[in-house]
C-alpha cells in the first residue's frame, strides 16, 4: 500500500482528540486527521486514474482548441524532436511501471504516508492546472511538437510573463507529485528522464524561435527562466521596464 494501515498509526497523545493520529513517517511535528489518513489511503490506488482523466482533459481541450491552431511554417530539429520523446516514454514507463528494469526499481525511498500523499496529490493537481493555463494563454500558437506557426506570436503575458516553458514546469511538478506519492527508485529515474526530455525539447523550441524573433527573444531570455521565474528580472536594454 502506498500509505500506512490504520493499524500502523500512532496514537496522538492524550487531549488531543480521537480524530488525530500522528502520521508514521513524516516526522514529529507532522499530524492529519485520521479521516483524511483513511481518504489518502483508498485514493492512493487511484493515482494512475487520477493522472489519466487529466491527460484526458488536457487531450480534450487540445482538440478544442485546435479550432484556432495555426497552420505549421517549419519545423525543428529532428534530432531535438524524437530524442525528446524517447526520453518522456521512457521517463514515463518508469514512473508508473518500475518493475520493468528490475525489482530493485520497485523499492522505496520514502517510507509512505497520508501526508505525502496529499502533498503528491496537490502538486500534481497544481501542475496540470499551470499547463491548462499556459495552454489557453498559447492559443494557435501551442503545439506538441517542435514547430513554428504562421504567423507565430512571441507571448509574453500570463505564465509566460516569468517562464518561458510553463506547461513543461506544470508537467515537471506533476511527476514530481507522482513520484512523491509512489517513492520509488524506478520512478526517480523515470522522473530524471523525463526532466532531460523536456530540457531537451524546451532547447529546440529555443533555437527555432530565437532567429525569428531576433532582439525581443533574446530580452525574453534574460527576463524569465526557463522552468522557474527569475526573482530579480533584469532591465530592458533601453533601461525601461518590460511591458507583460
Amino acid at each position: 500500500d502506498m500509505v500506512r494501515r490504520p493499524s500502523d498509526y500512532r496514537g496522538g497523545g492524550e487531549g488531543r482528540g480521537e480524530g488525530l493520529r500522528e502520521v508514521a513517517g513524516t516526522g514529529a511535528g507532522w499530524r492529519l486527521p485520521a479521516r483524511l489518513g483513511r481518504m489518502g489511503m483508498g485514493l492512493a490506488s487511484w493515482i494512475p486514474q487520477w493522472i489519466g482523466s487529466l491527460c484526458l482533459g488536457w487531450v480534450v481541450g487540445g482538440r478544442l482548441l485546435g479550432v484556432w491552431r495555426k497552420p505549421v511554417e517549419r519545423r525543428g530539429a529532428g534530432a531535438y524532436e524524437y530524442g525528446h520523446r524517447v526520453l518522456l516514454i521512457g521517463g514515463l514507463l518508469l514512473l508508473f511501471e518500475p518493475g520493468l528494469i528490475g525489482g530493485w526499481a520497485q523499492g522505496r525511498f520514502l517510507d509512505p504516508s497520508a501526508a505525502l500523499f496529499w502533498a503528491g496529490l496537490v502538486a500534481v493537481v497544481a501542475g496540470f492546472g499551470l499547463c491548462y493555463w499556459a495552454r489557453f494563454t498559447l492559443g494557435g500558437n501551442w503545439s506538441g511538437q517542435i514547430v513554428l506557426k504562421q504567423e507565430h506570436e512571441l507571448i509574453r503575458r500570463g505564465p509566460y510573463a516569468r517562464i518561458r516553458h510553463p506547461i513543461y514546469t506544470g508537467l515537471l511538478l506533476a511527476v514530481g507529485g507522482t513520484l512523491a506519492v509512489h517513492s520509488h527508485w524506478g520512478g526517480a529515474a523515470g522522473a530524471a528522464l523525463i526532466f532531460v526530455g523536456l530540457s531537451i525539447k524546451a532547447q529546440g523550441e529555443e533555437k527555432l524561435l530565437a532567429p525569428v524573433f531576433g532582439d525581443r527573444f533574446a530580452e525574453h531570455l534574460r527576463q524569465t527562466g526557463r522552468f522557474l521565474p527569475r526573482l530579480r528580472r533584469p532591465a530592458a536594454a533601453d533601461g525601461s521596464a518590460v511591458a507583460n
